[in-house]
């Protein structure tokens, strides 16, 4: 059986137990990699080929012009918290371009605006571009009218000030706030395919515009003042432009009769699909931009949307009602699907149970149980030092055998499938890094004493990593008790490389270092079912104390909670030789031998 080794507290609490979830991290204060957001983006390989970059930005506000080129593929920008994570600039329009100016036969400038398409606070060109829990912020109107929520009045002549600019391809925000005003969000490029989940969007006019197909899931769309949440320009030859599924539309009380929309091009679309209509929108839903000959092509469609403006009494004749049959084939699937191009996006919550069946005895891997899998010899790999110099150094193996598991690996498989988001990935560069950073101290694997050999330590170290956190203490019949760690140390001929001399002084260290007190559940304490008391859930982890000296946990597995609330788990069974299931946990643990009692854990995705 695997068991855990525990750095200091102190290496837990330090900002580097961060460094191996993220690529790059950003830091107003200095902390991290990069204070500057673009910095970090040009530190992203070109064209790298093996997966998703993640860059942290910690909470702050950056005052950055932000560009993704379209040679930074696959960039996610993750920020700690959404409403304190904030990207912000202050163009227009009318700003003079100071960069490409022109010069007169006189030798004078010309003085060129800007323009609409380069206000941008943020652009994305690069293909595969993910946003999360970040706040995106065109403030031009305020910064050069500092009144103008007051009156809104715009002498400063602010023109169109677009807060993010989308070209590239396969673009999802996630749960962002996106605020501007005229053209907050410009979903540019006809070709590109964007989804927004759980997003805040406000803005005065024609805030969301542009030609590319975009999906909007249950996000809530904002108009500041009189104007229209869409101005859409689709090409005739696309099936879908704007979907707004199950997303809520609001007005500040001044705004009486906002437009859902209006055609900024012949054939635009937009299909408004159980949203919930506020007060403050006009009952005729449609505006044709001044042009009866846009009535002829637009394609404005609603389908059972609720709320004060839900009426279609008065609805322009142009716009339509879907039937159910059609609104049955608008799906994620069908919206974003390209000749020989299918994009799926995820950006829901793994689910346990998803990322469990692979393991199971019905599933593709039919996982069996085999002791020690990860007791495997270190090889030389390359790496770089800060200096640039390349050396090789021991690691031990990234060891993926997802059929072969025993209790520990099986966990950290499942747990690394909902952390990343990403299911069980034989080759992903993500699923790698949430897999390394729960198996090795702070994620930065090197040789056999940075892998956690305690679950003591592997709780420990990955709820400092933010990838967890402990039930246990706050659970009905809680208790407290001692271990002194040592039996690695004191059964050397167990694990063969504990024959390295060094590697066991370094064990024996850290064993001191982290035998102390932990809280677990007794025997007799653990009850049959959920309940306020005991509020667990289904996947919430196990671990299983054991009354062997000088070990803390002798088993893991998952809790497996039923529709009626009864409490079982499912672990891979050195006895069953595979993955499987105790209906229930508290008989469970009642014949497991030497067991004592029980730890609660909660994945954070």
């Amino acid at each position: 059986m695997k068991k855990f080794l525990l750095f200091s507290l102190a290496l837990f609490c330090s900002a580097q137990t961060w460094a191996q979830v993220y690529d790059f991290i950003v830091a107003k204060d200095g902390s991290g990699d990069f204070t500057r957001i673009q910095d970090a983006v040009l530190a992203v390989r070109d064209y790298k080929p093996e997966g998703r970059q993640r860059i942290l930005v910690r909470k702050g506000v950056y005052e950055e012009k932000l560009i993704i080129p379209s040679y930074k593929e696959n960039v996610a920008l993750i920020g700690e918290d959404r409403d304190s994570t904030i990207l912000i600039w202050h163009d227009h329009g009318n700003v003079i371009d100071t960069l490409m100016s022109e010069f007169d036969d006189a030798g004078k400038p010309r003085n060129r605006k800007i323009g609409t398409f380069r206000s941008y606070t943020l652009l994305v060109s690069g293909p595969g571009f993910q946003c999360e829990n970040l706040t995106v912020v065109n403030d031009a109107m305020t910064h050069w009218n500092p009144l103008w929520y007051k009156d809104h009045k715009n002498p400063a002549g602010v023109a169109q000030a677009v807060a993010v600019h989308i070209e590239g391809d396969r673009a999802v925000f996630r749960n962002c706030r996106l605020l501007g005003f005229q053209d907050t969000v410009f979903n540019g490029n006809p070709l590109s395919r964007q989804l927004f989940w759980h997003c805040y969007i406000e803005g005065t006019v024609d805030f969301i515009f542009g030609p590319a197909t975009a999906w909007f899931e249950q996000c809530d769309i904002h108009a500041l003042a009189q104007g229209y949440f869409t101005a859409a320009s689709t090409p005739a030859d696309h099936p879908y432009g704007y979907v707004f599924n199950r997303c809520r539309f609001s007005c500040d009380p001044s705004v009486k009769g906002e437009f859902l929309g209006r055609p900024w091009r012949n054939w635009a679309y937009v299909l408004m699909k159980e949203c919930h209509l506020g007060e403050g929108i006009s009952p005729l839903g449609w505006h044709n931009w001044n042009d009866p000959e846009r009535e002829k092509t637009s394609r404005y469609y609603e389908y059972k949307c609720t709320g004060p403006s839900a009426s279609r009494a008065q609805r322009v004749a142009w716009a339509h009602e879907m039937s159910d049959d059609e609104a049955a084939k608008v799906t994620l699937r069908n919206v974003f699907s390209q000749a020989e191009n299918l994009w799926m996006p995820r950006v829901q919550d793994i689910p346990f149970r998803e990322a469990l069946a692979p393991f199971l005895p019905s599933g593709k891997y039919h996982s069996r149980y085999v002791a020690k899998t990860l007791e495997k010899e270190p090889r030389e790999e390359r790496t770089a030092t800060q200096s640039t110099k390349v050396r090789m150094i021991l690691k031990e193996p990234l060891v993926k055998s997802f059929s072969s598991v025993d209790c520990v690996t099986f966990v950290e498989y499942v747990s690394a499938a909902i952390l990343s988001r990403e299911g069980v990935q034989e080759n992903d560069s993500v699923y790698d890094r949430f897999l390394e950073c729960l198996r090795f101290f702070g994620g930065k694997r090197g040789d056999y004493d940075t892998r956690k050999h305690y679950t003591s330590a592997w709780i420990a170290d990955n709820a400092a990593q933010g990838l967890l956190s402990e039930l246990t203490p706050s659970l009905s019949g809680a208790r407290t008790r001692r271990v002194s760690l040592n039996f690695m140390s004191r059964h050397p001929n167990l694990y063969p490389r504990l024959s390295d001399p060094k590697l066991l002084d370094a064990l024996r260290q850290q064993e001191a270092d982290c035998s102390g007190t932990a809280s677990y559940i007794p025997v007799a304490k653990i009850p049959a079912t959920v309940s306020p008391a005991f509020p667990v859930r289904d996947g919430d982890i196990v671990c299983f104390e054991s009354s062997v000296p000088g070990l803390d946990c002798s088993h893991v597995g998952f809790l497996s909670v039923a529709s009626d609330g009864n409490i079982g788990v499912i672990h891979a069974s050195s006895k069953a030789g595979e993955v499987v299931e105790a209906p229930s946990l508290a008989l469970y643990v009642r014949n497991l031998d030497k067991c004592i009692g029980i730890r609660i854990l909660r994945l954070r995705p």
